[in-house]
């Protein structure tokens, strides 16, 4: 018995130095308090929504402010604006502004690479005008899954090579577009 009781104190020891010393490394863990992200958009859209297989690309721009309850977890707004111009040789010009809020999961280690994933909800507004016809708008709620890889680069900036999300609205009875964004993250 008088054994077992040695080797408990050892074991209960022990983990209190390994405890302590994991808490250290989290101490050194850079974990901002927000984020500010801009950067260019690409995304291949059923502009049409007529036929699903019928996707167009348009382009634009992000922007992003994720503020971070903790080490690990923040709530992101994104606001996001995209365009393309003579959709499927249509001359028909079409505009989407989505707003989009929700959490966001950074897993930040020692590393300076830092994967996230979100899930944003909001709304995507359309704009389709012509030449030949009258301006149509409509819109719609919008549901946002993705992720992405952030990479630091000095202390407050960060580049972010890859974030890509799935986008599904009621557009047009349902549709689901895919986009990638690239571009700069500023921490604060």
């Amino acid at each position: 018995m008088r054994k077992f009781l040695v080797l408990l104190a050892a074991v209960f020891a022990l983990s209190t130095v390994v405890f302590a010393q994991q808490e250290s490394q989290q101490d050194t863990i850079d974990a901002p308090k927000a984020e500010l992200f801009a950067g260019y958009s690409y995304e291949r859209a059923n502009l049409s929504n007529f036929d699903p297989l019928n996707t167009e690309g348009i382009s634009g721009e992000t922007l992003q402010l994720t503020g971070y309850l903790n080490r690990n977890f923040g709530i992101t707004a994104d606001v996001t604006r995209m365009y393309g111009s003579n959709v499927a040789q249509s001359g028909l010009n079409v505009t989407r502004y989505s707003y989009l809020f929700g959490p966001t999961y950074a897993l930040r280690t020692t590393s300076s690479v830092t994967p996230f994933v979100h899930v944003l909800f909001g709304e995507d507004h359309e704009r389709s005008s012509s030449s030949f016809l009258p301006d149509i708008s409509n819109n719609s709620f919008a549901v946002d899954f993705g992720g992405g890889v952030d990479i630091k680069l000095v202390d407050h900036v960060a580049l972010r090579p890859a974030q890509l999300d799935i986008m599904h609205t009621s557009h047009g009875g349902g549709e689901s577009t895919f986009r990638y964004t690239a571009g700069v993250v500023f921490r604060f």
